[in-house]
């Protein structure tokens, strides 16, 4: 957040903090691409789909918050009913989370990440899926946003062939909101990022381990809902002070034990606590793409990138 506009509001309707609640990841995307799925076994019918999804879209009609879900392309053609029937129509932003969850910094080249692109958007993905007309396909648009699995971009590189195909905003880990000159002179790339303290993969898997090190906040072994509730509204309590900007994160295969549900819950809990005295404004991160764009001198242009790996 640049420095002066701490001193007011900039957000809609009063609030001090704009908090955009997202997901990643769907079904056995991520695991098809690390080839840890049994080739023996079919696809579709992934437990987080099946019975944690279900799960945490009730929760969220619940207490009325809509959401941006990151999801990989290869899921339109696995799961495209249940996107359709489950998560666009209850007014949830779907943004693109690659193809099939490759980690972004380990596409070495340009034409791997041009082909992820070309794949992602043509018509075994977002393309095809909405122009097949199926039962509600129109309420499911055209990508806005990307997070890149991993969290981390080559640079311009990637912001480029953002810009080329038609995204609007890049969610990437970094420390700070932000808008930045397209090199094509087309249009800026707004940036809202994540922090891998807003991360609940950050707390929960044995994988984070290293990162967790590196980060010198949490011991090296996963640590409970409890310790992730707290960060949480720690976090956002911190975008309050600041009047800045802040994205959750939770992943629905790591949502699968009834206590981190119960965190899911203490989370929105809050948040609606906050969003219902107007302290922040809770959006999905295509309205706050939005907004900023409307007020630029919100934002610096510097996202203060994340380089921090966690494999």
């Amino acid at each position: 957040m640049a420095s002066h506009e701490s001193s007011k509001s900039t957000w809609p309707k009063g609030a001090r903090a704009a908090v955009a609640l997202t997901l990643d990841n769907m079904g056995e995307a991520a695991d098809l691409n690390r080839d840890l799925w049994p080739k023996s076994q079919p696809v579709g019918a992934h437990h987080s789909v099946t019975k944690v999804l279900p799960q945490m879209l009730g929760l969220l009609a619940k207490y009325d918050i809509s959401v941006t879900y990151f999801i990989e392309s290869w899921n339109l053609q696995i799961y495209g009913d249940f996107i359709i029937d489950h998560i666009a129509s209850a007014g949830h932003e779907i943004g693109w989370h690659a193809w099939q969850h490759e980690a972004w910094n380990r596409l070495e080249d340009e034409s791997e990440e041009r082909e992820n692109f070309e794949k992602s958007f043509g018509k075994d993905g977002i393309g095809g899926f909405i122009r097949a007309g199926a039962k509600g396909a129109g309420r499911v648009e055209r990508y806005r946003g990307f997070r890149p699995p991993g969290g981390l971009i080559h640079g311009s590189r990637t912001l480029n062939l953002c810009t080329e195909y038609g995204l609007r905003y890049l969610s990437p880990a970094a420390n700070e909101a932000a808008i930045i000159p397209s090199e094509t002179g087309k249009h800026s790339m707004v940036i809202l990022p994540f922090k891998w303290a807003t991360v609940d993969a950050y707390y929960y898997m044995d994988a984070f381990a290293e990162l967790r090190r590196v980060k010198a906040e949490y011991p090296a072994e996963p640590q409970s809902p409890t310790v992730l509730v707290e960060r949480f509204k720690k976090e956002v309590d911190l975008a309050i002070e600041r009047r800045g900007y802040v994205s959750l994160l939770f992943h629905p295969f790591l949502t699968d034990q009834p206590e981190r549900l119960d965190a899911m819950e203490s989370v929105l809990k809050y948040l609606v606590e906050m969003r219902d005295k107007g302290t922040i404004w809770l959006a999905r991160n295509r309205e706050i793409d939005e907004w900023v764009r409307e007020h630029p001198s919100l934002l610096s242009d510097d996202p203060q990138w994340d380089h921090d790996q966690w494999r």
